[in-house]
């Protein structure tokens, strides 16, 4: 699903943008992360902007990313532009058996606003 917003309020939709137009391509926030974990170990996750490469200028840039499993939140890393890269690795440990969660990353374009990515994991 895809997060847009109207640029002058920020006010978000998921209808605004196809997914495989080239502007989602460079800000939907994609999750790596083994599609099962075994409860009680840690896994890295992997975050980056973009299947495509977002532009990282004082212009253009990725002002931040947030990251949630379902409605609760894990984490904030905000990015300076041109000397970071909008992509962070992040340890998670699920502590249930049994759960089909939903991993959620959201990141601010300071153009574009905000963009949703989200992934399936189930815990053994």
């Amino acid at each position: 699903e895809i997060l847009t917003c109207d640029w002058s309020s920020d006010v978000c939709s998921s209808d605004l943008v196809e997914p495989d137009s080239p502007v989602a391509k460079k800000h939907v926030p994609v999750i790596t992360v083994p599609p099962v974990l075994k409860a009680g170990e840690f896994y890295d996750v992997k975050i980056t902007v973009g299947e495509i490469e977002h532009p990282n200028e004082n212009e253009h840039f990725i002002q931040w990313i947030e990251f949630y499993i379902g409605n609760v939140y894990l984490g904030r890393f905000d990015f300076a532009p041109v000397m970071t890269k909008p992509e962070v690795t992040i340890p998670l440990k699920l502590g249930h058996h049994g759960l089909d969660s939903t991993l959620r990353a959201v990141s601010r374009c300071n153009l574009h606003g905000l963009w949703e990515g989200k992934v399936q994991v189930k815990t053994e």
